[in-house]
């Protein structure tokens, strides 16, 4: 049965809330525990929890304003599920700085902290990669596609937790608390190994489905998932291209998030800015400014030394030229990258200019009337055209 609104309106600021109470109990337990307390050790703790509460706020608007699409719902559980481990974070690292034994509670905590991303990712990249944009699987084949993200988790999760001897992967080994020994714990091994292939492979597919579901997209559809396209490649960039010393902690958490931000822009369809365009005049602009201040700051200085004790007038100079040719080469430059990104902008510019040139020459109205609709069909694309001619006024006789 589906929820009331009161209650999903309930339930939604809960999520947030519980997420956002996570964060709280981790900055506060870091100003009890964490000695030397200085900035930094807060701002990291700090940028930590950017991303869930990222995930947790476009979670929040998506489930208010499109309660029946589950990606709101998701991004609300995957933002929970990472900050599960933030409150004890600082006190299990201040434990390891001072290479004190990790009660139970802290290996938990330790052993959550390795395991707990596979279902964040599930929850937070994977199923809503499926369901994009309109939350709806692309055909019920995806359904295994579907259960195996959400099995794949689980069964890592699991099989982690019961496999006997040290940990690996936590900051110092300690016996895992809950293995197995025999049977159990060789079984906990091929489950959790077999799980972790499920969830990568559920979330290769889970890629593979949203190109096909660009490629076979029209219209609005289409445009959603250019904008998801293009927070993916940022997020990708800006994680794997090295930065050298422009790359800080703060770097990771802001393209991370450029995923849910440009996704929950593709399901609300708010301001649904064509990117086409966006990318074209982002593109023409560099390209220009590159094209005339390497000119410019290669004439300043010739100009300078040419006309000594008039490097005023060299520079006004070199800057009216750069002004003079702005324009002129702006619109050369922006017709080049319209013909290569913005295609249909390019071929809609040159049938209107077609249908202009033709327009000069053609007499008959009804050949008019079908090629103006033609051009309008061609270039808007709208679902209905029509044209309506108001009839020649009548004129009065003139009477003697």
């Amino acid at each position: 049965m589906t929820p009331r609104p009161r209650n999903r309106t309930v339930l939604a600021w809960a999520l947030w809330l519980a997420t956002m109470g996570s964060c709280v109990a981790g900055l506060v337990v870091a100003l009890l525990v964490a000695r030397p307390l200085t900035a930094q050790v807060i701002g990291d703790g700090a940028l930590y929890a950017v991303v869930p509460l990222g995930y947790a706020t476009v979670g929040l608007i998506l489930t208010l304003r499109r309660p029946a699409n589950p990606i709101g719902w998701l991004y609300a559980a995957s933002a929970l599920t990472w900050s599960l481990i933030i409150p004890l974070g600082p006190w299990v690292d201040q434990l390891v700085r001072d290479q004190r034994p990790l009660p139970f509670v802290a290996k938990l905590d330790a052993m959550a902290e390795v395991t707990i991303w596979a279902p964040a990712i599930a929850l937070g990249v994977t199923l809503p990669f499926l369901l994009l944009p309109n939350g709806r699987l692309r055909s019920r084949r995806w359904r295994v596609v579907a259960a195996a993200a959400v099995a794949g988790p689980v069964m890592f999760v699991v099989g982690a937790l019961l496999i006997p001897g040290q940990s690996s992967d936590t900051p110092v080994p300690f016996d895992n608390p809950f293995g197995q020994p025999g049977l159990v714990g060789s079984v906990a091994k091929a489950m959790a190994a077999a799980g972790l292939a499920l969830h990568a492979v559920s979330l290769l597919a889970a890629l593979v489905c949203m190109v096909l579901r660009f490629r076979s997209s029209r219209g609005v559809e289409r445009q959603q998932l250019r904008w998801v396209a293009a927070g993916a490649a940022i997020a990708v960039l800006g994680v794997t291209v090295p930065l050298g010393d422009l790359r800080g902690t703060w770097v990771d958490p802001l393209v991370i998030l450029c995923v849910p931000v440009t996704v929950a822009v593709a399901v609300l369809r708010y301001r649904l800015w064509d990117l086409d365009r966006l990318v074209s005049r982002t593109v023409t602009y560099t390209l220009v400014t590159a094209l005339l201040v390497i000119p410019y700051l290669l004439v300043v200085p010739t100009a300078s030394k040419l006309v000594e004790g008039s490097g005023s007038l060299a520079v006004a100079a070199a800057t009216l030229t750069v002004a003079a040719l702005f324009q002129p080469l702006r619109r050369r430059v922006q017709e080049l990258v319209d013909r290569r990104f913005n295609r249909r902008r390019y071929d809609a510019t040159r049938t209107v200019q077609g249908f202009a040139t033709r327009l000069r020459d053609q007499v008959d109205l009804d050949a008019l009337s079908a090629e103006l609709l033609a051009v309008v069909d061609q270039t808007m694309q709208p679902t209905r055209a029509s044209l309506w001619l108001r009839a020649p006024a009548r004129q009065e006789p003139v009477g003697g």
